[in-house]
């Protein structure tokens, strides 16, 4: 009787465990290649066209704080991080500010953006390496 409460209390904080684990971001995740959107993005499903500008010509991530922007044809800084709900990217440009956006990593080569905040709520893409 001992041994199958000690496996049944295993398994249920293996559970716990496993089932408050997301999956990681970090920059290696999205440095290499040129990102560019073929689509929209909402509630985690590809629909309707690519709305992000300035990121829809295509962008490259080119080190842990650095991306170039097709649109404007310089770079970027960008900071990714950890948040309550997931993932979260922020783009600075000097000359037209910061933009923000929850990120999801789909596949190896695909990645989906959604807006936050007034400005942005609206935008969305699914962008493909």
């Amino acid at each position: 009787m001992n041994m199958k409460k000690t496996y049944l209390l295993t398994f249920s904080l293996l559970i716990f465990v496993l089932g408050g684990c997301t999956e990681e971001i970090t920059e290696e995740n999205l440095i290499g290649g040129n990102w560019v959107a073929i689509a929209g993005f909402q509630d985690g499903e590809v629909v309707g066209d690519p709305n992000c500008s300035p990121f829809e010509e295509g962008i490259e991530f080119k080190d842990e704080d650095t991306v170039f922007v097709e649109t404007h044809d310089r770079d970027y800084e960008y900071w990714l991080y950890e948040a309550d709900n997931g993932f979260e990217i922020m783009f600075n440009d000097t000359g037209s500010g910061i933009y923000s956006y929850e990120i999801s990593i789909l596949g190896e080569n695909e990645i989906g953006i959604t807006g936050k905040g007034d400005f942005q709520s609206e935008e969305s893409c699914y962008l493909e390496r």
